[in-house]
């Protein structure tokens, strides 16, 4: 057994994220470059910890700093370091509780503090990796944790149902401490892959394989079924596609499905691929919205309205410097938006339904209807136009249609570093670039809705739109 390698939280969370990433961390020597997000949300726990221990350790005058040679007895450890064999782990507060009547001894249960004021799955895990070392030192597992918010709201978490959970994680690393592999695990992109420091090299080399998980929808399950079929790339999952040309209506209209395969046929083509053209009905006066938030904070603190009437077109942006101005500037885009009551208001997502929703409840608004007059141009391509990107997200189809955005990077992660910036510096800088992004949306939703009807007038027309009216998966 190597007493080199030691799997400490970050390592134990970043496997339950991806095995690769936690491979990644143990055994490149590239240990890639973090997100401003991430960077930020560790520097706002640093502040928060320091704050939160010493308020505690004022209000619990005997709390102690944690010493493994001299442990228990005390009622609170802080900042205690746990180390058992191969597994290390921090934690921010140790608590003395009565332990079931079966044994004599008192246990402790771990506390940890973070720098969002949600709890994620991560932190749970974390606090679970936590537990299971503190269990081996103590010879008890804690049957509870407690997590302490940015809020100061403190969580209480069971353990116990969570330990066999985390049982094969546990197992496969130990095997990596032991011997370290051969290859690393598979690549696989998934949800975390924005936010993680080896973002850039694992979405180089998964081009370069034209690796499945590059699609948006594609998940673990699908690869694998794949996988037993020898599908591994893209291109091959193509030819699962069979076009036909019949164009005639079906007398029952299915369920609007997404199909990997026929995303998979777009790409491989470069074609924009039509599954069912439904029309975009346009008007004289249009609105485009974007709404930015911290969903952590479930804060909403930008608001931006492209009004467009024929070839005039103005922007206008309402922002929030603190949470209490959240209802002004809320207030702001209804009254601008009853400005054009026959106007529709498009919006890319689920996200500003979500908002508004949120809003109008919080500020007992009358929206009903503004929801009504509402267009998810979103809806419009789900399921049925295909573009030759990897996801239907704005920004890839907008990249693909030759949409630009002023700041490269842009992105919904990167605006809220953008906005913690901010609120750290008030620097202009920062608020102008979130301003700019937010702008460049509701620009880039105006050039799609445009882009799409041309699509949908032209499709017979142009060599790079075919149709996919019916479907047929190869046996």
């Amino acid at each position: 057994m190597s007493t080199e390698i030691i799997i400490t939280s970050e390592v134990f969370v970043a496997y339950s994220q991806c095995p690769r990433k936690a491979f990644l961390i143990l055994f490149s020597d590239d240990k890639g470059t973090p997100h401003d997000y991430t960077r930020i949300i560790e520097e706002r726990k640093r502040t928060h910890q320091a704050e939160y221990l010493e308020v505690f350790k004022q209000e619990h005058l005997g709390a102690k700093k944690y010493d493994k040679n001299n442990f228990k007895g005390n009622d609170f450890f802080v900042e205690a370091s746990l180390k058992s064999e191969y597994w290390e782990a921090y934690c921010d507060v140790l608590t003395k509780v009565d332990a079931p009547s079966s044994r004599r001894n008192s246990i402790y249960e771990p506390t940890i503090i973070i720098g969002t004021c949600s709890i994620t799955n991560e932190q749970k895990t974390e606090l679970l990796f936590i537990g299971k070392i503190l269990g081996q030192i103590q010879k008890q597992l804690p049957a509870v944790g407690t997590i302490v918010g940015m809020d100061g709201k403190t969580h209480r978490v069971k353990l116990e149902s969570g330990y066999k959970s985390i049982t094969s994680f546990l197992k496969t690393l130990q095997a990596w401490v032991e011997e370290k592999p051969i290859e690393p695990p598979p690549l696989i992109l998934n949800k975390h892959c924005p936010s993680c420091q080896f973002r850039d090299l694992c979405r180089e080399q998964a081009v370069k394989e034209n690796n499945l998980s590059l699609l948006d929808r594609m998940t673990s399950k699908a690869i694998q079924k794949y996988h037993k079929k020898g599908i591994f790339t893209i291109h091959q999952l193509s030819y699962l596609f069979r076009l036909r040309r019949n164009k005639k209506k079906r007398k029952s209209k299915l369920p609007v499905k997404h199909s990997l395969e026929l995303q998979a046929l777009a790409i491989r083509e470069q074609k924009i691929y039509i599954q069912e053209i439904p029309s975009l009905s346009r008007k004289p006066v249009e609105l485009f919205l974007d709404i930015e938030g911290i969903p952590d904070e479930n804060f909403h603190y930008l608001i931006g309205l492209l009004v467009c009437a024929g070839e005039n077109a103005s922007y206008h942006s309402f922002w929030a410097a603190t949470t209490d101005d959240e209802e002004s500037i809320w207030k702001q885009l209804i009254d601008k938006i009853n400005l054009y009551p026959e106007a529709v208001i498009y919006h890319y997502g689920s996200y500003e339904v979500k908002a508004i929703n949120e809003l109008a409840k919080r500020y007992s608004t009358d929206c009903e209807l503004i929801k009504q007059r509402l267009i998810n141009l979103n809806s419009y391509i789900y399921g049925k136009v295909y573009f030759p990107t990897y996801s239907n997200s704005l920004k890839a189809i907008g990249d693909f249609l030759g949409i630009s955005w002023t700041v490269p990077n842009a992105s919904g992660l990167q605006s809220i570093a953008w906005r913690y910036q901010w609120e750290d510096s008030q620097e202009v800088e920062h608020q102008q670039k979130l301003i700019q992004y937010n702008q460049d949306d509701c620009r880039a939703l105006k050039l799609l809705a445009d882009e799409y009807c041309k699509i949908i007038t032209n499709s017979e027309l142009q060599s790079n739109i075919d149709f996919a009216n019916c479907s047929e998966l190869q046996t």
